[in-house]
């Protein structure tokens, strides 16, 4: 690494040293330090350090010289080391040892956590078994001590350390290794130290009854304690050790060894004892169970007795600890996994400080984990398919003190991963985890990376993305407070794209986990939310999910058909009232890409009386169809009353009419693909012979599983059709192995049988035929006529099967089975269809280089000027506007026309004839020379082909068309030279009407010069921001529809999600729609918005005809979607974002283009005081390079433009606007710069000047501002200019100022003024003018809070008067019956006034401090003062308001004081008792506020006090 530390020993004397490398590379060294003595004087005893070892072992290990190993406490694996004893004196239980060349945790240092304290262990013994030394990384010398074939002999071996043992590459040659011994009763292997192992440590082999005991390993390579083969059973390991356990470079010569991932303990059956062992430090796991199915070599006589290890019963395990794993986890069963039967114990298992995680558990049943500590680890358990896995009495921690120790002291790297237990998506029904009476820390700690919840929802292999098994936790403690540090969900929702889980539903039993009540915490999903009123609910701060109290849900799955032809279908539930889409879970292949399941999440209440939920499923046209069969599944029964159950769910099959089953499967299909035929394990292939395609199984019955061929049925088109009769048909061979036809009778079972079936309810039909086939290679023809029996009504289930008993395999061909129509007669065909699709046109479209039509280009709306304008060529599309058929993928058209080949539209894949559309520009005409089309630069450029490139006049007609047909490649170009003389409104791209596939280009450039515009024309502006918007509902007052035109993309509007919902912004008064843009929401959920109209409705609320635009694909996080209107009929007062079915609508923004047709209404009252900084004349320190528009930029009304000055020029850059006139200031507006930088809008400062332009006021603010902030100034503010800079030297730029308040000459309007409602006795306290409310913050935002100021006007009883409100604050009235929820009003001002100096800077060290020092048995008391500028930032002991040490002060107290602008602190009372602080308020301060300091404090009280804004 960069840095490394060796220990030598003390019996090394030398003058001179040397070093060397282990090639013939360059030797570089940065430092070279040697520590130690004179050899003449000797260690003094001074520097000696001592070892706290108890008194057996110090009594043991005293000899000096002796060799002492210290283990891992941190994270590395090989951080163990080795010191060495000297010949000092200690005392009892001590040993001496010289200076430590590692720092290592004593038991003293672990915060009351002795095992995380060091393993220490002696590595000298007298008997000493070396092998030849081998130093190099793939040593092959080395001793092996091997007990061969001696069953029922007793062998021992203790007391021994065994050095330079193993030979690398070797099997068999090991340090200590019994090897098919078989029973060995009574041998041991005890108290021996092997060391610098080159391959392994103990291997017990084909051998039982050995006993492993109190043997350590230190710095060996591979698996170290190890049963080989699966075959043993009845050893006991006992109190081992194994540290610093390495690779085994060059591994040993069966594929199937895994040490290079090696393990301390590699366990291959569970039938043996493990007690008290420890793993101290593996580059694998600690302890690996990997049971694998594997018989010992066959050369060998010895006999497994036919055992599957992964079933068999676990003996003893408990007592065991692991620490410093480097890679997997401290215990894990992967990849094997362990189905251990039930009531399987892990006892006391203790897994710390291991870099991936403590436990994790693959493919596992059964395990209770019983007691145990798990801590420190990137993730405390995996559990990865860990079916019923218990977790009894386990303390569980996220960071300990003791890792917070080793982070500060810098001697481990914080990578600050610090996850609990997992609740793994995919388990299965019944097989969810248990938590019970175990305890939780150590979780709040300010970590991102990973998972850092108490419980989380994984992400591994989520598959078919549902949430499938109920967890059941009850009885658990968590210290940490915060329910966001509990529980989350979010690392399995936002797995990766479509494999996000669904459904998560987890019961909080008895309300331990919620802090609360028992309840349910749900995902944000409409197959839950829909039938639950989850505005009752509260969200999980970072936790995807809520927390609803007093609800019931119980989990279910509708498992859909095992077809390819299910992917498309959705499934929908109804409760009669309410309808929720259910989305379905990803489809999950098998390596063979078969489709194993499509489940179908739901979690439900109980229906309500005599009115079960109904089940019903569309197709990818949305209409109403049947998958072929579906099974409701529910989970356990919920430990609540009220979840539903399965009488209480029914399906609704559609009828069986219509063109929709005249054809059930028809060889139509086969060209696309396997469409539903399924050979499980095995695969198909689709091939074509002779013309016809053909579907074969591509491997033989008796390589794995069971060959044949099936598929689903629609049953709802054979239960709709009972009388009915239908025509199945089709053609077959059969091949054996030598790839030769198989010929068979039609009757034996040598011939395959073709079998139709329908199931489920009261059915049970099943019909079966023989088939003859012929070795000749022709095809085998089947057709028989099934008419639809009565009885099948209940029927949910239908079936083809194609199967055979013996090896051959199938080849199917033009298979079909269609409704014979009940007027035809019931005839066999004489033969089969011959289908061969045509697979490309036998000629091209001629296409005429000539233009069949030059419209007239006279525009309706606006005059035009007759002469050209320019007569230079420009790329006229980078200034137009962009619209194609659909956009998917986040594509949108206007990327195809920004000037970045690297960015393109995308259109969705589904469309036949998809296009791409350049709008110029409305009135103006342009003749166009070219045109360029530039393929995406990435991948996928075939899909550019067969397309037309079109020009268009004003009427949308066609007046120049070029045929393309060929490829156009990856970054390939193509130029399409126009006809002279042409001229056009719109560009456009399109494939041909028969060709279907998505529509993709890097850049559509037109080449040309506009003829024509228009004389005059509006200028375009954004209409839509600070409008007023309604929506058909919304989910909370902090996302009502405001929020979608409030100008910030941090907020969004959010709709409820159980109907169908929508958006609506009224834009004042009819005006022209140019275009609409819609940012989405940013933080998640992009998905939602998809299937969306956005469309213009006149002042009656009507929808303008032929003026709405379609949303197709999803759009992303943040991604901003553009609709082009630019229409002569595109007049419009509102603008309507809708959805298309039931769902949640959330945007950020909505901004609509345009201009007014007439003067927005003035008589609307005004909500705030009038802008009086608008188009006043402004002025800068200077200005950046001519960016931005100037200093006046930001009155002219328009956020979009803004200053900009220069920067890090020496000074703090300055920005002036004069109002005119002496003006009352009440409020000042800033909007940032918002195409970016708005980072460097912070801390700023605002003064104020009379009309002599001195200096009045300064009013300084912390913080950023977002897109747009507003600042209360106060009442007593007379100013006619106002500047503002920033907390530093960058550049100061600015969208907007604004400057509200009135004429200092009129005072303030007495309608303009606000009343606060706070009841009679604070009213009239509080009504003095120019007094300074509070008004506490109502939103999620901890520094909402603000100031507003009491006016000198007369109001009603019980409350006061105040300058126009800066911010809108929630009253009672506003809470929806919740008055907690209404904002805090506290007065800051009071006669006594405690004022420190001021010093205003972020790292504020001035400020005054108010003790109560070592006054024990003395009253104390304030009472009534304002402290302002109080506190000394970085200096302990100096807060505001302080007793500090006075033991017993009763009766003392602080009360009704207002803490105001602390630079530390607010109230502080340390090693002092029996204090009573009350009815204090502590408003803009820093670090925390109202404190207990050192936990030597009782009995004080803390009454009815108040802190906000605390920082």
């Amino acid at each position: 690494g960069n840095k490394k530390s060796f220990s030598v020993g003390a019996s090394v004397d030398a003058r001179y040293v040397k070093v060397t490398i282990g090639d013939q590379d360059c030797l570089q060294i940065g430092e070279f330090e040697v520590y130690g003595w004179k050899a003449s004087e000797g260690i003094p005893l001074e520097n000696m350090d001592r070892l706290h070892v108890g008194e057996e072992a110090a009594n043991c290990w005293k000899s000096p010289g002796s060799r002492i190993m210290l283990t891992s406490d941190t994270y590395e694996w090989d951080d163990s080391h080795i010191e060495v004893v000297a010949d000092v004196p200690s005392e009892p239980g001590t040993i001496a040892v010289y200076p430590l060349t590692k720092k290592k945790s004593a038991v003293d240092e672990t915060f009351g956590y002795p095992d995380f304290a060091v393993e220490v262990a002696l590595l000298d013994r007298s008997l000493i078994i070396e092998g030849a030394k081998d130093e190099g990384e793939f040593a092959t010398l080395g001793g092996h001590f091997i007990v061969l074939h001696t069953p029922h002999v007793h062998q021992h071996l203790e007391g021994a350390l065994l050095q330079n043992m193993g030979q690398q590459g070797k099997l068999g040659r090991y340090p200590l290794h019994f090897h098919m011994s078989e029973c060995v009763h009574g041998s041991t292997l005890s108290k021996n130290v092997i060391w610098k192992s080159n391959q392994r440590c103990v291997v017990v082999h084909g051998s039982h009854n050995v006993t492993v005991s109190e043997n350590v390993a230190f710095d060996t390579k591979g698996h170290c304690f190890m049963l080989e083969d699966g075959g043993e059973w009845d050893n006991v390991f006992y109190k081992n050790l194994g540290a610093k356990v390495g690779r085994l470079p060059r591994g040993v010569p069966r594929a199937e060894e895994t040490d290079f991932f090696p393990s301390v303990y590699w366990i291959t059956n569970p039938s043996n004892d493990f007690i008290g062992n420890v793993a101290a430090g593996s580059q694998g796991p600690g302890f690996w169970f990997e049971l694998k199915l594997r018989a010992p070599s066959s050369e060998l006589e010895i006999n497994n007795h036919g055992m599957n290890p992964k079933a068999l019963a676990q003996k003893t395990f408990k007592d065991n600890a692991s620490h410093s794993s480097g890679f997997r986890a401290g215990f894990t069963t992967y990849e094997t996994g362990y189905l251990a039967p039930p009531g399987t114990v892990w006892e006391n298992i203790k897994a710390y400080k291991n870099k991936e995680a403590g436990l994790f558990q693959h493919g596992t049943a059964n395990i209770d984990f019983q007691g145990g500590l798990l801590a420190d680890n990137g993730q405390a358990a995996h559990n990865f398919h860990h079916d019923n896995a218990i977790y009894d009495g386990t303390e569980v921690i996220g960071r300990s003190e003791h890792m917070q120790f080793l982070i500060d002291q810098g001697r481990i790297g914080d990578h600050c991963k610090t996850g609990g237990l997992s609740l793994q998506p995919n388990e299965g029904m019944g097989r969810g985890t248990t938590i019970k009476n175990s305890s939780f820390k150590g979780f709040d700690n300010g970590c991102s990376g990973g998972p850092k919840y108490a419980i989380h929802v994984g992400n591994n292999q989520v598959r078919n993305g549902v949430f499938d098994a109920s967890p059941t936790i009850f009885n658990n403690t968590f210290a940490d407070e915060p329910v966001s540090s509990r529980i989350s969900a979010c690392w399995g929702i936002h797995s990766s794209g479509d494999n996000d889980v669904r459904t998560v539903v987890i019961e909080d039993m008895d309300g331990s986990l919620s802090g609360s009540s028992p309840g349910f915490f749900v995902q944000d999903e409409p197959s839950v939310t829909s039938f639950i009123d989850i505005t009752n609910c509260q969200m999980v701060t970072d936790g995807c999910l809520h927390f609803c109290e007093n609800i019931c849900l119980r989990l279910g799955i509708v498992s859909i058909s095992q077809d390819l032809t299910t992917r498309n279908f959705n499934m929908h539930i109804s409760d009669g009232t309410n309808t929720a889409p259910v989305n379905r879970g990803n489809i999950w292949f098998d390596e063979k890409q078969n489709f194993l399941s499509a489940p179908m999440p739901l979690a439900l209440p109980a229906a309500a009386t005599g009115s079960p939920y109904q089940i019903t499923f569309t197709d990818a046209n949305d209409e109403a169809a049947w998958p072929g069969f579906a099974k409701l599944n529910l989970e356990r029964a919920p430990s609540c009353i009220g979840g539903v159950s399965a009488g209480e769910i029914e399906f609704a099959m559609p009828d069986g009419g219509g063109d929709r089953c005249m054809d059930l499967f028809k060889y139509d299909d086969y060209p696309n693909g396997i469409h539903g035929w399924q050979n499980f394990f095995a695969g198909l292939v689709v091939s074509e012979d002779a013309g016809k395609y053909v579907i074969s199984t591509n491997r033989r019955k008796h390589d794995r599983g069971h060959v044949n061929l099936s598929r689903n049925l629609d049953t709802s088109c054979l239960v709709g059709n009972i009388g009915r009769t239908f025509h199945l048909f089709g053609k077959m061979r059969m091949k054996d192995e030598s790839d030769a036809d198989v010929a068979s009778d039609g009757t034996s079972n040598d011939s395959p049988k073709i079998t139709f079936s329908i199931t489920g309810g009261q059915s049970n039909i099943v019909m079966s035929w023989n088939l003859a086939t012929s070795s000749d290679g022709s095809w085998a023809e089947f057709s028989e006529e099934i008419t639809m029996p009565s009885g099948i009504e209940g029927a949910n289930r239908a079936q083809i099967v194609i199967d055979k008993a013996e090896k051959q395999e199938f080849l199917i061909t033009e298979w079909g089975m269609i409704l014979i129509p009940s007027e035809a007669p019931t005839l066999r065909p004489s033969s089969y269809p011959s289908v061969s699709p045509t697979l490309r046109p036998s000629s091209h479209p001629t296409v005429s280089l000539v233009p069949t039509k030059v419209a007239t280009l006279t525009p309706t709306k606006q005059p035009v000027t007759a002469a050209p304008v320019s007569a230079t060529p420009t790329n006229l599309a980078l200034t137009g506007l962009a619209s194609g058929d659909s956009e998917c993928h986040n594509g949108f058209a206007y990327k195809a026309i920004d000037g970045n080949s690297n960015s393109i539209n995308h259109s969705c894949c589904t469309n036949y004839g998809a296009w791409l559309m350049v709008d110029l520009g409305i009135g103006t005409l342009n003749y166009i020379e070219k045109i360029v089309v530039k393929n995406r630069v990435d991948c996928c450029g075939g899909r550019l082909k067969r397309f037309y490139v079109e020009l268009l006049d004003a009427d949308k007609n066609v007046v120049f068309d070029q045929y393309h047909y060929g490829t156009v490649g990856n970054a390939q170009v193509r130029e399409f030279v126009v006809d002279d003389g042409t001229v056009a409104r719109f560009a456009r791209v399109r494939h041909e009407d028969s060709y279907k596939d998505c529509l993709h280009i890097g850049e559509l450039e037109v080449w040309g010069y506009p003829t024509e515009v228009p004389a005059s024309s509006e200028p375009i502006i954004e209409m839509a921001t600070g409008m007023e918007a309604t929506a058909s509902t919304i989910w909370s007052q902090s996302s009502a529809a405001s929020k979608g035109v409030d100008g910030n993309i941090n907020t969004i509007f959010h709709s409820k999600c159980n109907a169908v919902p929508w958006l609506r912004v009224d834009i004042g008064v009819m005006s022209f729609v140019q275009d609409v843009k819609i940012t989405n929401r940013g933080d998640c959920c992009g998905g939602r918005l998809r299937y969306a109209t956005v469309e213009l409705l006149d002042a009656d609320l009507n929808p303008v005809e032929s003026q709405s635009r379609y949303i197709q694909g999803s759009v992303g996080n943040g991604k901003v979607v553009q609709k082009v209107f630019n229409e002569e009929t595109s007049l419009a007062r509102y603008v309507q974002v809708s959805l298309n079915r039931a769902d949640c609508l959330h945007v950020a923004e909505v901004q609509v283009y345009g201009y007014h047709l007439m003067a927005k209404p003035t008589s609307a009252p005004t909500p705030v005081p009038e802008n009086l900084a608008l188009n006043k004349p402004a002025t800068q320190s200077s200005t950046y390079n001519n960016a931005g528009d100037g200093a006046s930029s930001a009155v002219d009304g328009n956020y979009n433009s803004f200053t900009h000055t220069n920067c890090w020029k020496g000074i703090n850059e300055w920005w002036k606007v004069d109002l005119a006139d002496l003006y009352t200031i009440s409020s000042i507006t800033v909007g940032n710069r918002l195409d970016c930088c708005g980072g460097r809008f912070h801390d700023a400062t605002f003064y104020f000047y009379d009309e002599n332009d001195e200096e009045v006021y300064v009013m300084p603010t912390s913080g950023g501002i977002g897109n747009k902030k507003s600042f209360s100034v106060g009442a007593s503010v007379d100013a006619r200019y106002v500047k503002v800079t920033i907390g530093d030297q960058d550049c100061l730029q600015i969208g907007e100022f604004e400057v509200y308040g009135w004429k200092a000459s009129e005072g303030i309007p007495l309608e303009n003024m606000d009343r606060l409602h706070v009841g009679e006795e604070a009213a009239n306290c509080w009504k003095s003018p120019g007094s300074r409310i509070m008004l506490t913050s109502d939103t999620y935002e901890w520094d909402d809070s603000h100031i507003e100021v009491v006016a000198d006007v007369p109001s009603e009883p019980g409350t006061i008067a105040v300058y126009p409100l800066t911010k809108k604050k929630s009253a009672v009235d506003e809470t929806f019956g919740y008055p907690d929820f209404a904002v805090e009003v506290a007065l800051l001002d009071r006669s006594l006034i405690i004022e420190g100096a001021k010093d205003e800077g972020e790292f504020a060290t001035l400020g005054g401090h108010f003790i109560v020092l070592h006054t024990p048995h003395v009253h104390q008391h304030l009472e009534g003062a304002l402290l302002q500028n109080m506190g000394q930032q970085g200096k302990l002991g100096r807060y505001p308001l302080h007793f500090h040490m006075s033991e017993c002060v009763h009766g003392s107290t602080l009360s009704k004081n207002v803490i105001w602008k602390s630079n530390q602190r607010c109230v502080v009372v340390h090693g002092s008792h029996n204090v009573t602080v009350s009815e204090n308020v502590a408003f803009d301060t820093k670090g925390h506020c109202f404190m207990l300091e050192d936990g030597g404090e009782w009995d004080n009280v803390f009454y009815k006090n108040l802190g906000a804004k605390v920082g």
